[in-house]
């Protein structure tokens, strides 16, 4: 009879470990790299799905969503998702490293600074180097932090060690592939019933 128990709670075990494993997986259980940078205005985390999503926008009182994602099925939902909740969505993407356009982190700011679109929520795949880029100008430029302050936090949200692109060195805009690299930025402009998406071609939002 014990063994019997103890193999059923063996079994009990490990299908909840194995559940957990799924889970955790499909991005179900946690908030990927969600963080708070500056409470009421700006939002950090990795792709969050629909749900959770859903779940931040009411619980943080979001009413803007920035994904630094390429274009494809995971934006496209999201983007439905902001309309459906009537909230602004813009979609800048940039190469997985965050080596992104000024003028791209430049819109992060401006709806950072517009009291009627934050707080703002930024994310990229897993919140670290794209939302990590984003966020460190942020911290340089409207927080007064050193460059040594922006990388330790940068640190502490595993960014990759190594260079660290975007605006806060010096934006370097010779990049190697950036020429090839210009994707389409989607801006919707859900809030309060205002109408209207634009997109443009990288090169022409400046």
């Amino acid at each position: 009879m014990r063994r019997v128990l103890a193999l059923a709670a063996t079994v009990t075990i490990l299908g909840v470990a194995v559940w957990l494993t799924v889970e955790t997986r499909r991005n179900r259980l946690v908030w990927d790299h969600f963080d708070v940078v500056k409470r009421g205005v700006l939002y950090r985390s990795g792709q969050l799905n629909p749900e959770q999503l859903e779940d931040a926008v009411k619980q943080y009182g979001i009413k803007t969503v920035v994904s630094f994602q390429l274009p494809g099925p995971d934006v496209a939902s999201e983007r439905e998702l902001a309309r459906r909740l009537r909230i602004d969505f813009m979609n800048l993407p940039m190469p997985g490293d965050g080596s992104g356009q000024e003028f791209q982190f430049r819109e992060v700011l401006k709806a950072c600074d517009d009291p009627e679109r934050r707080p703002v929520l930024i994310h990229c795949a897993r919140g670290t180097c794209r939302t990590g880029a984003a966020t460190a100008l942020y911290r340089f430029e409207r927080d007064g932090w050193t460059i040594e302050d922006v990388t330790a936090e940068m640190e502490r949200q595993t960014y990759r060690d190594g260079w660290l692109p975007g605006y806060v060195y010096g934006m370097v805009r010779t990049r190697a592939g950036q020429e090839i690299f210009q994707p389409a930025v989607a801006l919707d402009r859900n809030l309060k019933g205002v109408a209207g998406t634009e997109k443009k071609e990288a090169t022409d939002v400046r």
